[in-house]
């Protein structure tokens, strides 16, 4: 391979000088890369670590014996509901919700979603995999319950939230 001649007084292209050069100040900007990166995971890392190890302590001081999650007396999960729908046979439908409960006062939580649960069940038994198919018949759905929830309980339930619904 013939390089082309270079003006007078320089090298040509190509020349070992100037591929060493090259490689050196590659390999020293790499290391100064490396070394920069080294320093800035290391300061991450011992920031983070004393926000926590902080944040730790500022909660043992407030700790006053109180849960930090307290559920919330107006939304009642319901017990996964596990049944077959009508078509095909072999179909099976589990189905976990919750209830939001409006402002009435209720007598008894426990039987009024005992009552919700066996309604939704009978309910689930009668449908088909069509019925349920999409994003629509999800909707249907979810609005069906809602009207089975609100007149079974006269009004004490104001909507069912799905949390999973899975078909096999």
């Amino acid at each position: 391979m013939k390089l082309l001649s270079a003006p007078s007084g320089h090298e040509p292209y190509g020349s070992n000088d100037t591929r060493a050069s090259f490689w050196i100040g590659f390999v020293v900007l790499t290391m100064i890369s490396v070394g920069t990166g080294a320093m800035l995971a290391a300061h991450l890392v011992d920031f983070t670590r004393t926000s926590v190890q902080r944040d730790f302590l500022n909660l043992e001081d407030d700790a006053t014996g109180v849960p930090l999650q307290v559920q919330n007396a107006r939304l009642r999960s319901l017990n996964p509901l596990v049944t077959n729908l009508a078509a095909p046979r072999d179909a099976w439908i589990r189905v976990q919700a919750s209830v939001v409960l409006s402002e009435q006062p209720v007598d008894d939580i426990g039987i009024l979603t005992g009552h919700i649960e066996e309604d939704i069940l009978a309910y689930l038994r009668t449908l088909t995999i069509s019925h349920i198919e999409g994003a629509v018949g999800l909707q249907h759905l979810r609005e069906d319950l809602n009207e089975r929830a609100v007149a079974r309980s006269k009004g004490a339930v104001r909507e069912i939230i799905l949390e999973s619904l899975v078909i096999q």
